[in-house]
């Protein structure tokens, strides 16, 4: 099933082919096709190079009125367990010619037709008996002489012939490309869908995507989903309504992407057994990252409108965090390496070819940590009925000292870089006994005259206990205020210095009391 999905991607990727390109611009149909060959290889190196995909023509077929190519797709799977088995899959395209194509008639003349589709061979049988015989995919693509195009992919509709555990319902994505001055713009639609495995279904009912992207590489995008479900077993379901994504930016020069985007979700649900568990209103996540010559820095915004478990509002709340002098070049070889993580924070037998790697990962974290990177939240509101409550802190990391860099202790390794931390939060009081309250109610199933009274008893407790320890200051009869910071090696709580031993200590007496 995995080298037929890997066909699906290149299929896509041929297809393609015959969208703008070389057909605007005058070249040859050859030299397409020549150039597509290394778009499908490079997506191959990239993307899958455990299965060392070569693509190639094995045939192609030029007439007068029309065009036949075979293309020539051989994998080698490493991951199999009787060794590496090699494998090839056939992909079929006919290209009927204009000013007319003889295979899609048109009053209006247009440079190409073409249709792209998989051939039945040994390492398909299964996905195209599954499809009733049919090509599993198939893509057509109308071409006019401006470089503009109707396309159209089909995904076939599949069964498991054997217990008819598997069922997917087919899928159509109708879609137009544009060519105007330079910038290239794509808009595709997609039927409804449905695809169920062994009790999960998973289904949309709209879908529609947006993408344009100018000379300078920089793309706008927007996609949407009407309404999204996964089921499970007829017991278990999360419903997503409304679902909007919207995206400009570009990949900046530590190859990670740099721009503006929001996350939109006007409502998501999970019920068990048709009974709301958990409600969430009007999410939106909207996130901004921008590039120096050095850094990377980001603000990440996040609101939820409003939020219910169980039937009963828990309340509304925003979260702005920011990520600022975070060491670029460090950061785009973490990305790109990050599997050698492991080999640091878990603790994984590293084999020699890997011990270079865990260096250069751990050089690079060293050079990220020296950059003093800073990641804070400024700040996190949460409200309900009874009041409101602020969160607000910023954590500032560091190389650590020479002698620390030898430790085997992640865990060490990770506090000697902290550099500074410092927290400050005000909270109120009634909102801190409605939140206890509709716990109680919730997880012991008591009235809300009962939680209210072992809520309000439970935070005078809690609140008694920090004003006695000085971990809290009482502003007034409503608000508890509390200030942390520390700094090279120094505890500064609500005024109060002190070494970070004697802080510790402070923690385990009150946890003993």
């Amino acid at each position: 099933m995995k080298k037929s999905i890997v066909a699906v991607g290149v299929l896509v990727v041929l297809g393609g082919v015959w969208v703008g390109g070389a057909w605007y611009t005058g070249k040859m149909i050859q030299g397409q096709v020549n150039k597509s060959i290394v778009d499908a290889q490079t997506y191959f190196n990239k993307n899958v190079p455990e299965y060392q995909a070569t693509i190639s023509v094995a045939d192609y077929q030029r007439g007068v009125f029309s065009s036949t190519i075979n293309y020539q797709l051989e994998m080698i799977d490493q991951t199999n367990a009787e060794g590496p088995q090699k494998d090839s899959v056939t992909i079929h395209q006919e290209v009927s010619h204009g000013p007319f194509p003889l295979a899609k008639l048109s009053l209006i003349p247009k440079l190409a037709y073409s249709k792209t589709e998989l051939v039945k061979q040994g390492s398909l049988d299964k996905l195209f008996e599954m499809a009733g015989g049919k090509s599993p995919v198939s893509i057509d693509i109308l071409t006019s002489y401006s470089g503009n195009s109707d396309l159209k992919v089909v995904l076939e509709p599949l069964t498991e012939k054997d217990s008819n555990a598997f069922k997917f319902s087919g899928l159509t994505i109708d879609g137009v490309a544009n060519i105007l001055k330079g910038k290239e713009a794509v808009t595709l639609t997609s039927s409804p869908f449905e695809l169920s495995d062994e009790g999960r279904v998973v289904s949309y009912d709209t879908a529609k995507i947006d993408v344009s992207q100018n000379k300078a590489q920089e793309y706008q995008a927007t996609a949407s989903i009407g309404k999204f479900t996964v089921a499970e077993a007829d017991t278990d379901q999360l419903v997503m309504n409304g679902l909007t994504i919207k995206s400009n930016g570009k990949i900046g020069k530590f190859d990670l992407g740099v721009g503006v985007s929001d996350i939109e979700l006007k409502n998501v649900t999970y019920t068990v057994k048709q009974q709301p568990k958990l409600v969430i209103d009007n999410l939106l996540i909207s996130s901004n990252a921008q590039e120096t010559d050095k850094f990377i820095n980001q603000v990440v915004d996040t609101t939820i409108g409003q939020m219910s478990i169980d039937g009963k509002t828990i309340g509304s709340g925003s979260l702005k965090l920011k990520l600022d002098q975070f060491d670029g070049k460090a950061l785009q070889y973490l990305n790109q390496n990050s599997n050698q993580l492991a080999y640091l924070f878990l603790g994984v037998p590293a084999e020699e070819s890997a011990e270079q790697a865990g260096n250069m990962m751990m050089n690079n974290l060293m050079a990220f940590l020296d950059a003093n990177p800073v990641i804070s939240i400024t700040p996190l509101i949460w409200k309900n009925d009874k009041g409101e409550s602020q969160v607000d802190m910023s954590l500032t990391m560091m190389k650590p000292d020479s002698q620390n860099m030898a430790m085997e202790d992640m865990s060490q390794l990770l506090m000697s870089s902290i550099k500074s931390f410092s927290s400050n939060s005000k909270l109120s009081i009634p909102m801190l006994n409605e939140q206890v309250k509709i716990s109680h109610e919730i997880s012991d199933g008591i009235s809300a005259e009962e939680a209210q009274a072992q809520a309000t008893k439970a935070v005078q407790q809690i609140v008694g206990l920090g004003l006695a320890q000085k971990m809290i200051n009482k502003q007034d009869d409503n608000t508890i205020t509390s200030s942390f910071n520390y700094a090279d090696g120094v505890i500064d709580l609500n005024g109060q210095k002190m070494p970070a031993e004697q802080f510790i200590n402070l923690f385990i007496m009150s946890g003993m009391n």
